[in-house]
């Protein structure tokens, strides 16, 4: 069962421990002061490499570390899962999400790249004993990333409401979450502290919608995206997610979140507000573009969407996405 902590006294439970820090170069901003020695572990890439866990597991090994500690954000985080799951020995992983919008603490999956491909590592024991939710670290992230992560959060909600895996449960989940990205939104990007703090927990809520249902086809169509254009996962999932809503056709339950009636108008008030919060199309596009696009989505990952894709259908898709 994780434990859910909303200060940093949580700490003191590793108190007697020898953590693995998995970190970036972002910590040493945070202010935040350990009551311990860490072994301090940030050699890995923004898209974790294979090679970067296999490195983090032999630091782990070498200095005799007993937890893990992640402190960052899905990158971060997602490596130290890694970590353990390589190192194959089940030991306690405390997550200090810095960012609002992954849910990656609250998973039992993580990604990595292998050869250049995508990986997705799913365990149950990924997911991390502990979880940090401190809103103060919000405040060091630029309007743009703090956009961008909360936008993720917010499709994270919906795909998983609609996904084909959804339970009462995780729909419950989603709602909460909605619910919560919705009506703090202003003054999250305002940096207010208690939108901060509302925030971060309803990237917790969506990160606990998706672990019991994954993301859909936004999510699948998100990632070259992402490397193509050069645009944080947040940006891109944004802007495929309402082309998709509108293919599906349904989904007034969504739409009674954002206080309308139909679908239609939700989808019209998501597109307003990436319009106000300058979330837009890349501009470095052509239409030799689509072709690569399509190509690259893994058909696999679209296998949980409510409606069926083919590659004709995310080519027309990307177009309406890209405003080719």
């Amino acid at each position: 069962m994780q434990k859910t902590f909303y200060d940093f006294s949580a700490f003191r439970l590793l108190t007697n421990k020898k953590p693995l820090l998995v970190c970036d170069d972002a910590f040493d901003f945070f202010g935040i002061d350990l009551p311990f020695e860490a072994v301090r572990f940030s050699d890995f890439t923004p898209n974790p490499l294979y090679e970067d866990v296999r490195a983090g597991v032999k630091v782990l090994r070498n200095n005799k570390c007993d937890c893990i500690i992640a402190i960052g954000g899905g990158s971060s985080i997602d490596t130290a899962k890694s970590i353990k799951f390589y190192n194959q020995i089940d030991l306690p992983l405390m997550a200090v999400p810095t960012t609002s919008g992954t849910g990656s603490e609250a998973t039992h999956f993580s990604v990595l790249y292998k050869n250049g491909k995508k990986h997705s590592v799913a365990d149950r024991r990924l997911l991390p004993n502990y979880v940090i939710l401190q809103p103060n670290v919000l405040k060091t992230l630029p309007l743009y990333q703090k956009k961008c992560t909360m936008l993720d959060a917010l499709c994270q909600a919906i795909e998983s409401w609609w996904s084909k895996k959804a339970t009462p449960e995780s729909i419950m989940y989603s709602k909460k979450a909605i619910k919560l990205i919705l009506s703090n939104m202003d003054g999250y990007l305002e940096n207010d502290d208690n939108c901060n703090k509302n925030m971060l927990t309803a990237s917790n809520l969506a990160g606990k919608a998706i672990n019991i249902t994954t993301t859909t086809a936004p999510h699948a169509m998100s990632y070259k995206m992402t490397s193509l254009y050069n645009i944080p996962h947040g940006h891109a999932v944004a802007l495929c997610l309402p082309k998709v809503w509108r293919c599906i056709k349904n989904h007034d339950d969504i739409a009674k979140m954002f206080k309308v009636k139909r679908h239609e108008d939700a989808i019209i008030l998501f597109e307003s507000m990436l319009q106000r919060l300058e979330i837009l199309p890349p501009e470095n596009v052509n239409a030799d573009d689509l072709d690569i696009l399509a190509e690259a989505v893994n058909i696999q990952r679209l296998s949980n969407n409510p409606v069926s894709l083919k590659k004709s259908n995310l080519r027309t898709l990307y177009k309406e996405v890209l405003n080719i």
